[in-house]
């Protein structure tokens, strides 16, 4: 007979064997797993699975990104599991980012019982509801709790908080005993199918359509009606929709990584609100602002909108968490995307429209962004470098672009006109795991994935590479100016004392070792014209992935920076 304690193991180990079916059933075809001991039955549960496919990587945090990156691709959850200890709060700032990017991870820690909390037992600490606020759902997968009966319904409605109503991480913490490596024998029991794990449906709150088509009515005919998206997924429906917006008048900004850049009206707002003559600005205020999506890039037009007194500022969102970033929304629309949007192209009667201010200041600032960049290729510089690559992108491509100087420079310069998809950790705007979510991006979609990075972003995260799973169609244009760059062109930092020790952070490291220590393709570029050569294989097929390191000047990068920033935009 066995002891109480065996008798627990067991159980929970069959029990474990069972999540991992119930997570399959889900939908989940994908586990990140990273190595450790206290996490041996949810590793055999979950590989032993011939329905998901498993990756192993070592070192959590980049294991977290990597399973956001293909979370994010796959618009469905991905499992990520790790042992017991600090393991769980190195997953951590992954989460913190798949949180307010709302994509959505299942993240299964491995614990220690909890009588075992506090006793100077090895590797443990306080799992139970760790990620906080940062998570939308939790549970304890407690052995003591197992009679209960209806814990597999209990998992499958947690399951469902990572996709149904807003998509997000989940988090089911499971205190294991050992023995933990006995070769139990796998249950038969099935899962409940996929009907029978809740029914959280996406319900939306009813809007007054009438109200809303008046509202726009009233509005300022002198003024213009904008239409702002901010950070989302690709959307064929909402693209078709907005494209029938501007051909009523509203004028459409769509940021960086809105993926909705085929839709934009003006690509360059960005350069547009930060350097536009006054008296230009003056035309483009708006009456009306209907705003969707994620988080918006360009603290100009943050600034600039937060001035703004509109008569109405619509904001569609499904989150339960009011987003007022401008502090000037007046109604609030808890629904989809596409309902309220679809109704005002069948229903809104234009009047005066004056996109046309819009379109005209984006064609002098497209122009003067060519200008600028063709005159300042003698000094080997990161904007004008950016830009060349930008242009020689293969079409319907993909763009990682890490946070830092590499996503202003994009958002200045504007995207080509590619058809490409384009992701940026901007849910929280680290530099932490900008590699590692382009690996496990490019993992998934099997396109060309040109990550742009800088070099501490680079750096922090080389353990990126320390895994088997390599894709081949990863691409890296690495801007190295031996230090923290940005530093040197924003106000505040640039005038201190501190600078060289605590911000720019200045170093002397390479990617030529990392890319010999991984077996990756490395070249390194100094001037203009070695990067033009470069490129013309850059994106190429190959064996394996391709470094593309580009040596800066710190100082001359920020000084024709600075050039490009003075630029006006007159009439």
């Amino acid at each position: 007979m066995l002891t109480n304690t065996l008798y627990f193991a067991k159980l929970l180990n069959n029990q474990v064997t069972i999540l991992s079916k119930l997570c399959s059933d889900f939908g989940i075809e994908h586990a990140v797993i990273c190595p450790g001991s206290r996490s041996a039955p949810l590793v055999f549960a979950f590989n032993r699975n011939k329905n998901i496919k498993t990756y192993a990587i070592v070192d959590e945090r980049s294991a977290g990104y990597i399973a956001l990156g293909m979370a994010q691709q796959l618009q469905k959850p991905v499992a990520l599991i790790c042992t017991s200890g600090t393991a769980a709060l190195n997953f951590f700032p992954a989460i913190a980012e798949a949180f307010y990017q709302k994509i959505p991870l299942v993240v299964l820690t491995a614990d220690r019982p909890a009588e075992l909390l506090n006793q100077q037992d090895g590797q443990m600490i306080n799992q139970v509801n760790v990620f906080g606020s940062h998570v939308r759902g939790s549970l304890n997968f407690d052995s003591q709790n197992l009679a209960t009966g209806n814990w597999q319904l209990t998992i499958g409605n947690l399951l469902e908080k990572s996709t149904h109503p807003v998509k997000g991480p989940v988090h089911i913490n499971v205190p294991l005993i050992e023995p933990l490596y006995e070769d139990l024998a796998i249950s038969n029991e099935l899962p409940m199918h996929r009907e029978a794990i809740g029914n959280n449906e996406i319900k939306n709150n009813d809007f007054n359509a009438t109200q809303l088509i008046n509202a726009i009515q009233k509005c300022d005919s002198n003024k213009p009606k904008v239409i702002l998206v901010g950070q989302g997924f690709p959307d064929q429906e909402l693209a078709a929709v907005l494209k029938s917006l501007e051909q009523k008048g509203f004028v459409i900004l769509a940021d960086v990584v809105s993926n909705q850049q085929e839709s934009t009206s003006a690509s360059h707002y960005d350069l547009i609100i930060a350097q536009a003559a006054p008296k230009i600005l003056k035309t483009l205020e708006p009456d009306l602002i209907i705003s969707l999506g994620g988080s918006v890039l360009s603290k100009a037009l943050k600034l600039w909108l937060k001035k703004q007194k509109p008569s109405f500022h619509f904001r569609i969102q499904q989150d339960d968490v009011l987003v007022n970033t401008y502090d000037n929304v007046t109604d609030y629309l808890i629904t989809d995307n596409i309902t309220p949007l679809k109704f005002i192209t069948e229903q809104y009667v234009s009047k005066n429209s004056f996109l046309n201010n819009w379109q005209e200041t984006n064609t002098k600032a497209k122009q003067l962004v060519t200008d600028f960049t063709q005159n300042n290729q003698t000094v080997f510089n990161e904007l004008v470098a950016v830009n060349t690559v930008l242009e020689q992108l293969p079409n319907q491509s993909q763009l990682q672009i890490a946070n830092s100087t590499a996503i202003r420079y994009v958002s200045y310069l504007g995207l080509p006109n590619k058809n490409l998809t384009v992701f940026c950790n901007r849910g929280t705007s680290g530099i932490d795991g900008c590699t590692s979510t382009a690996l496990g991006a490019a993992l998934i979609n099997n396109k060309i994935t040109t990550l742009i990075t800088g070099d501490l972003a680079f750096f922090y995260d080389r353990n990126a590479f320390w895994n088997n799973y390599i894709p081949n169609n990863l691409r890296v244009i690495l801007l190295n100016n031996n230090g923290g760059g940005i530093f040197n062109l924003i106000d505040g930092p640039s005038s201190s004392p501190e600078l060289d020790k605590f911000f720019l952070t200045k170093h002397t490291l390479k990617a030529k070792n990392l890319a010999t220590d991984f077996g990756l393709i490395y070249e390194n570029c100094t001037s203009q014209n070695e990067l033009k050569q470069a490129l013309n294989s850059f994106f190429e097929p190959s064996e394996t992935a391709k470094i593309l390191e580009l040596s800066f000047d710190m100082n001359k990068s920020a000084e024709v920076y600075k050039a490009f920033r003075k630029m006006v935009i007159s009439s």
